[in-house]
């Protein structure tokens, strides 16, 4: 593995982290802390049918673009851009449905 690839994964990761985070936020997010909002679930509990997950969902699946281009078009085989895929993965799916399944 080159140090390019190492420096484009790493500041694909970045980049992706920050999408992510960006796409996920919910609207009132800010309330947690603030009075009897402690959580994510008391904040979904206490607003109104105001999830906007579905529309972050769609704009944050470009992140996945430059890993479906590299291992399946160009079939590059290093641990390191598998390593980065798997922590991008398991990060989307904690920010849109894993951090809401708990709240019952």
């Amino acid at each position: 593995m080159s140090w390019k690839v190492f420096t484009l994964s790493f500041l694909w990761f970045i980049a992706s982290l920050f999408w992510i985070v960006f796409c996920s936020v919910q609207d009132k997010e800010w309330w947690i802390g603030q009075g009897d909002i402690k959580n994510i679930c008391d904040l979904m509990n206490y607003i109104e049918n105001d999830d906007i997950r579905d529309v972050g969902i769609f704009y944050s699946l470009p992140v996945f673009f430059p890993a479906i281009y590299a291992i399946v078009i160009k079939r590059k085989r290093y641990w390191f851009l598998y390593l980065i895929t798997l922590f991008i993965s398991a990060y989307w799916l904690w920010q849109f449905f894993i951090r809401y399944q708990f709240c019952l």
